[in-house]
């Protein structure tokens, strides 16, 4: 088990090296992957593969779904796709913040 502080800095770096393109000036716990960073499904399931192995944090429990929905889903494509079949729009996905990644890379367990 790492402490906290330990762990953050760690997936701040690791975070910084692995997400593509164009980055807010300085990530903080509070950095979300889908929303600040703009990652999607693909991208974030090449880094979450990495994070785990990278961090030997134990992967059960996590759904990557929850947190990125597939192309096309999320609150516009739930909603062009609920007006043209009438269906609800499904849930907003959960935020996947750096602190996350953090806190479980302390643990070494998946704990959302």
């Amino acid at each position: 088990m790492k402490r906290y502080e330990d762990a953050l800095s760690e997936v701040l770096s690791f975070v910084s090296e692995q997400v593509p393109g164009p980055k807010p000036r300085e990530l903080t716990e509070a950095t979300a992957l889908r929303g600040d960073l703009r990652m999607y499904n693909d991208d974030a399931g090449d880094l979450m593969r990495r994070y785990f192995e990278r961090f030997r944090v134990k992967d059960d429990g996590f759904c990557l779904g929850e947190y990125f929905p597939e192309e096309g889903e999320g609150v516009i494509g739930a909603l062009l796709f609920g007006l043209l079949n009438r269906k609800r729009p499904k849930a907003e996905p959960k935020p996947l913040t750096v602190g996350m990644l953090a806190q479980s890379a302390s643990t070494g367990v998946w704990d959302d």
